[in-house]
């Protein structure tokens, strides 16, 4: 009989989210295919450890029609089987943000998720939404008081001998000194995540020449939770066969490897090459040079969060109509419309347009507490002036 002894240390780090915009029937398939499913896996195997990510942006809609999926990951985390990570409340590119906006979103994804689970929820480290990272939002994380943050590969490549397939020592930036930044495997996650292993016995033989290489190390695999069940039907049966062959760990299991201080730190995301890198962009698929769509929305963008500072600047954050327009503008800030209009692969002009429409809902709320009608005209006639750029943009791709 295998032991845990003889099985490599897994950390399996899942994220969960789906953005404010997303339609009732879509969200109702996932629920039933991957967020059900797994967690009603994992309550058949409770020897098995995962560490999860669920955005409130998700956690709020689960809230109102789908309160099982809540209580049934709420109990495996009672149980010991799930560490919840932090994150941004909507799933916004926290380094396109300014620290202040950053930091809200990070704060009020630990209230309503503290509302929402309770006591359980007492997360100790911060996944960034995409894997986007800087050595700004690093300080920030640590300001905050969590341990550890999870890291594209990519990020710290520059420092030797960064990254090693499996973690045996935990890097840390001068940025951010008491912040152990945690890297995936890219490979073995994009391997899984895209079904590139042909069979367990395949996944198995990988890993094990894996922890010949590297006998003390642990590996760290990171990708959607949508990724099991609703990308690939069913797969969440793949899922716990590997942490069934591997000694599964959450990742404050891991955190008493040494630490080890890196001196490069690059700004980047999980989707970031070296070639993008290279030509100086960070994060390509939200934030393209030369990318129209792009520009136009991270300008209005920009246009809101200035108006919210300005309302900032008179009101006070516990008035109420202040208070509405600061959901609304986090809502807005969600990924999902820039990432869309990122390649032809996957453009959609839906939800590219679901995406200013929202933006425009938030700054018409943030203008509504200002209650400064010149504000209003000129400010709305720059964004109808956007919106219309936007559609003739949009009308040219087929």
């Amino acid at each position: 009989m295998e032991t845990n002894v003889n099985k490599i240390p897994f950390v399996a780090i899942l994220h969960a989210y789906q953005p404010p915009t997303q339609k009732t029937s879509i969200l109702d398939r996932i629920v039933k295919n991957c967020y059900l499913s797994v967690a009603q896996a994992l309550e058949r195997n409770p020897e098995l450890k995962i560490t999860l990510n669920m955005n409130a942006s998700l956690s709020e809609m689960l809230e109102d029609d789908y309160l099982v999926v809540i209580e049934k990951y709420a109990e495996l985390a009672r149980n010991g089987q799930i560490e919840f990570l932090e994150s941004g409340a909507y799933h916004p590119i926290l380094p396109l943000l300014s620290q202040k906006e950053a930091k809200k979103q990070i704060e009020m994804n630990r209230k309503i998720n503290e509302r929402i689970f309770g006591s359980i929820w007492k997360p100790r480290g911060l996944w960034p939404p995409e894997l986007a990272v800087s050595e700004t939002l690093a300080t920030l994380v640590e300001s905050l008081g969590y341990e550890y943050m999870i890291v594209p590969e990519i990020a710290i490549s520059g420092n030797s001998p960064f990254p090693t397939p499996l973690l045996t020592r935990l890097p840390v930036h001068p940025s951010a000194p008491k912040l152990y930044l945690i890297n995936r495997n890219r490979d073995v996650s994009n391997n899984i995540s895209f079904r590139k292993y042909s069979s367990i016995l395949n996944v198995k033989e990988h890993f094990s020449q894996l922890q010949t290489m590297q006998p003390e190390g642990k590996l760290v695999f990171a990708s959607d939770l949508e990724t099991f069940g609703e990308h690939h039907r069913h797969y969440e049966k793949f899922l716990i066969q590997i942490l069934q062959s591997t000694d599964s760990k959450t990742v404050s299991d891991i955190l008493e490897l040494p630490h080890q201080p890196i001196v490069e730190f690059r700004s980047s995301s999980w989707s970031t090459s070296k070639e993008d890198l290279y030509r100086g962009i960070p994060f390509p698929l939200w934030a393209y040079p030369g990318n129209s769509v792009h520009e136009l929305l991270n300008f209005h963008q920009d246009l809101i969060s200035e108006t919210l500072e300005f309302l900032l600047s008179k009101k006070d954050e516990s008035d109420y109509e202040v208070k509405l327009a600061l959901k609304a503008v986090a809502k807005a800030q969600h990924s999902c419309q820039t990432w869309w209009a990122s390649t032809k692969d996957h453009f959609g002009k839906e939800m590219i347009m679901e995406g200013f429409n929202a933006q425009q809902s938030a700054l018409n709320m943030t203008l509504m507490a200002i209650e400064s009608e010149s504000d209003h005209i000129i400010l709305k006639g720059i964004s109808d002036r956007i919106d219309k750029r936007l559609e003739r943009y949009l009308s040219r791709i087929r």
